[in-house]
């Protein structure tokens, strides 16, 4: 599918797509997202997801190493972690084929409220100011550093931890080649990973209302295996939370300006 041109009070015409991450065999969750989608006057570029437990040993070796995973998370990733990671990274590639200036990156649970067309049209011309826009949130709400108000009960927030889930996203061009610069080997879960922002160099923000919410049904993406009964780690994970949180710290000073509106 080509890209898709959506004009809402761009300045001019923009490079822009929503694409939506969605197993082949999902076909329900598929025609939830383009009624969803339909109604905000998206039309969305389906994207074929990658089924973690049908990789080859050549297949993932070529994208995943065992030393790197344990050097950075303290847990051994999973097929479906994997195969999720992989389908972002086809979302990332997508845009840097398709030059866009920015893309909206949906996972197949994914709840659209209204206020996501909103967050387009007033984010859009700033595409270059910003790399990265979670759209969506964990299962806390991360506290901000700063904030910017966008108007119509809307805000822009700077926070040092990103929300850990991949729900609903903006991508901007350059994003997505920083994102590909730093996808290989794949060491941590997708979620977990953009939350080390600052290994990528990545400007990222966040959003207040959140305009897509999580469905309860959960994704099925990632569903080879579950992280809470692998194998446990504790002094590992201890290590590695702490590391994280001084170089959250130490990394502070690099948190982006926010866009000019």
């Amino acid at each position: 599918m080509l890209p898709v041109y959506i004009n809402y009070s761009f300045d001019g015409k923009m490079k822009f797509n929503v694409m939506v991450i969605n197993l082949d065999s999902s076909t329900d969750r598929w025609e939830s997202m383009t009624k969803q989608c339909d109604l905000l006057g998206l039309s969305p570029q389906r994207v074929s997801a990658v089924r973690g437990s049908l990789l080859s040993e050549k297949e993932k070796s070529d994208v995943y190493q065992l030393s790197s995973n344990l050097s950075k998370y303290d847990k051994i990733l999973n097929d479906g972690e994997i195969g999720c990671y992989m389908s972002h990274i086809r979302c990332w590639e997508l845009i840097v084929e398709q030059q866009l200036d920015f893309a909206l990156v949906l996972e197949d649970d994914a709840i659209l409220t209204e206020d996501m067309a909103k967050y387009v049209d007033k984010l859009a011309h700033t595409s270059s100011d910003w790399d990265y826009i979670k759209l969506s949130h964990g299962s806390k709400i991360k506290s901000a550093v700063d904030c910017m108000d966008l108007g119509d009960g809307l805000t822009l927030k700077k926070v040092l931890k990103l929300p850990s889930t991949t729900t609903g996203q903006l991508i901007s061009l350059s994003g997505a080649k920083r994102l590909l610069s730093h996808a290989y080997p794949i060491a941590r879960p997708i979620d977990m990973d953009i939350q080390y922002w600052f290994e990528k160099s990545l400007r990222c923000f966040v959003v207040s209302p959140f305009p897509i919410l999580n469905g309860d049904f959960g994704s099925e993406i990632n569903k080879t295996g579950d992280r809470r009964i692998v194998k446990k780690r504790p002094i590992r994970r201890i290590l590695q939370k702490i590391r994280y949180e001084i170089l959250l710290w130490c990394n502070r000073s690099k948190l982006p300006e926010f866009p000019k509106l």
